[in-house]
């Protein structure tokens, strides 16, 4: 058991509580998940027109797409995307490549600032944001090392947290169900199948990110040491 990142889990179970500092890095995972929306869309030969982010930690991806396939995948690329993004970024933090994880959120920001959120809030939190990843990735070392396994422990509690609540919505109000909702309207599934779809592969993926972090490297046993036998 890796208990340095039980530890971290901890702190950021407890920093996410704390009003204004909590809702500030659990933007962080909507940010991931609208881009989703967008570079999807980017991909399949579609048009982002903006993003919008906001302070209670929601956010909306206008989007025009190529196609209804394109237009569908497009709107499940949210959720889906927030939950791969916390396993690679499990894998970067088993790794040690924290420099990498921030390096990634800055230049997500910077891609979102410059082209698709146009709102005062989610422009100046993006600010915000940069500012705080530049100063880290300055002062190096432990800044670093603690606000990557931070952010990695804000997406994965995020991507998970909200599928959960996605599934709730799906199942008792199916018209407010976000993605979910959108999905139902494209396909002629039902909002429960997307709520159910989006829980059970962020609880997958979910339980590989923590996997990934808590399991303890193993190095060689005694049956598997390798001998040099000298020249006779």
């Amino acid at each position: 058991m890796n208990w340095k990142y039980i530890g971290y889990f901890a702190l950021a179970f407890i920093v996410i509580h704390i009003p204004i500092i909590g809702p500030f890095f659990r933007i962080a995972n909507t940010l991931i998940h609208e881009s989703s929306h967008a570079i999807v869309s980017l991909i399949l030969q579609g048009k982002v027109l903006q993003i919008r982010l906001f302070a209670n930690t929601e956010g909306v991806t206008y989007t025009m797409s190529s196609s209804y396939l394109a237009s569908m995948v497009t709107s499940a690329a949210g959720y889906v995307g927030s939950s791969l993004a916390a396993y690679g970024l499990s894998l970067l933090c088993a790794r040690g490549k924290h420099t990498v994880t921030l390096w990634f959120f800055a230049i997500l920001a910077a891609v979102n600032v410059l082209l698709w959120v146009r709102n005062l809030f989610g422009v100046v939190w993006l600010l915000i944001f940069i500012a705080l990843l530049v100063f880290a990735l300055w002062r190096k070392g432990n800044w670093v090392s603690a606000l990557s396994i931070g952010l990695f422990a804000f997406v994965l509690a995020e991507s998970v947290s909200s599928s959960y609540t996605i599934l709730w919505l799906s199942l008792h109000t199916p018209a407010g169900a976000g993605d979910a909702a959108g999905l139902a309207n494209k396909t002629g599934l039902p909002a429960g199948f997307w709520g159910i779809f989006f829980m059970l592969q962020a609880s997958l993926l979910g339980y590989l990110s923590v996997r990934t972090v808590l399991r303890k490297k193993k190095g060689l046993g005694r049956g598997s040491a390798r001998v040099a036998t000298p020249p006779m």
